[in-house]
């Protein structure tokens, strides 16, 4: 019997012979994976490989899944909080996902693939969707509406707040998903 192996951000896979490096997933895209090998320095950005070659290196090598990243465990990626927010906004929107897509002028697996979190065109047409939605691409982007609070800061949390405000819905995704492999539990381990 054969069964699908779901791949998340977080898992830690090991081969069954153990002498390589366990290998923990930091991120994962349209067509590949981003990893990080046990003892792999803070310097090296993780490997990427694609989708199929991990699932041959798990099959291959016997491997198996040990473990989860415990750091924000719980939380997911950026791009799959923002795939629950479309649905879920879809949704209150009492609209299809085909319904989207002709709206927005994209295919329906389009919209499909938006919400299940994974990386797509949602990018082009953000302001488009959010606009459908009923709310502004910052919300879209973060789930809550922009107010003011009052909050104390370092200067280079200033200056980075200040700079992170200033790019366009599209590159703070991109903003985020970078900060979250940057502070991975594997990078930050080894600081």
């Amino acid at each position: 019997m054969r069964y699908a192996i779901v791949l998340q951000p977080g898992q830690i896979w090991q081969a069954a012979d153990g002498q390589e490096p366990r290998r923990s997933i930091v991120d994962i895209f349209k067509t590949s994976i981003l990893f990080q090998a046990d003892g792999q320095s803070d310097d090296v950005e993780p490997v990427k490989v694609t989708r199929s070659e991990f699932r041959r290196w798990i099959t291959d090598s016997g491997a198996t899944l040990v473990g989860q990243l415990d750091e924000d465990a719980s939380k997911a990626s950026p791009s799959a909080e923002l795939g629950k927010r479309i649905r879920a906004l879809r949704k209150a929107a009492d609209l299809t996902q085909q319904q989207v897509a002709d709206v927005l002028g994209v295919s329906r697996a389009a919209v499909a693939f938006w919400e299940t979190g994974r990386e797509g065109s949602v990018n082009r047409h953000l302001q488009a969707l959010a606009s459908l939605l009923g709310v502004d691409a910052e919300t879209l982007l973060s789930g809550q509406a922009e107010h003011q609070i009052d909050i104390k800061a370092t200067q280079d949390e200033a200056d980075f707040l200040a700079l992170y405000r200033r790019l366009s819905p599209s590159r703070k995704l991109h903003a985020q998903k970078w900060l979250e492999r940057q502070a991975s539990p594997l990078n930050i381990a080894s600081d």
